[in-house]
């Protein structure tokens, strides 16, 4: 009886810890207010190397990775920033097609982080290129919880100088993690228009 008593008061702990929502944004902004060169801007695929090797870890709590988070998140974060209106952005199957009359793999232009020639391929002044850290969700028989965690940068093509950077890490519970990519997006992109007006 004291056993399961205790096992009772543990499953209440976990489910109540569980509960909480752990969220932070960050933006950095180094925008110079004169200088309006930055016109168009492209979206990359995010770099989503960390997260590939995790498809599913865990005993009693199994986390699963989304098998297709750069792609997901460069999409969400392209139909953000065309609905902020200040740049001219490019359609992500504009990207692709662009890059692939180039005859060259997106995921190596950004890793040999020659934005010159990304300027010039997609003829942009400025790409976004960002990272994964977590795009899954945790499962345990009691709950389940939406793990989302990345940072981007939008780097001045002409110059090289990064023009703004976001970092995000959102964790909620009962929120698959699409949703709640959809959400922090969302919310960041909103912060950096603040930022930058």
């Amino acid at each position: 009886m004291i056993r399961q008593i205790g096992l009772a008061i543990l499953s209440m702990a976990v489910l109540c810890a569980g509960c909480k929502t752990i969220s932070r944004i960050t933006i950095n902004v180094n925008l110079d207010s004169s200088d309006r060169s930055v016109k168009t801007l492209a979206v990359m695929r995010f770099d989503d190397k960390l997260i590939q090797n995790e498809a599913v870890k865990g005993l009693i709590m199994k986390t699963i990775s989304n098998p297709d988070a750069g792609k997901t998140l460069a999409d969400m974060m392209t139909d953000e920033l065309r609905r902020w209106g200040k740049y001219r952005i490019l359609s992500r199957s504009e990207v692709k097609s662009k890059i692939k009359a180039g005859d060259i793999k997106e995921e190596n232009l950004v890793k040999l982080k020659d934005y010159a020639t990304l300027g010039k391929m997609l003829n942009v002044d400025a790409v976004v290129i960002g990272k994964i850290y977590k795009f899954g969700l945790s499962n345990m028989t009691v709950y389940q919880r939406g793990n989302v965690s990345f940072t981007a940068e939008c780097i001045d093509t002409n110059k090289g100088k990064m023009l703004w950077s976001m970092e995000t890490n959102e964790s909620a519970p009962y929120k698959d993690e699409v949703d709640l990519a959809i959400k922090i997006v969302k919310e960041a992109v909103e912060k950096l228009k603040k930022e930058t007006e």
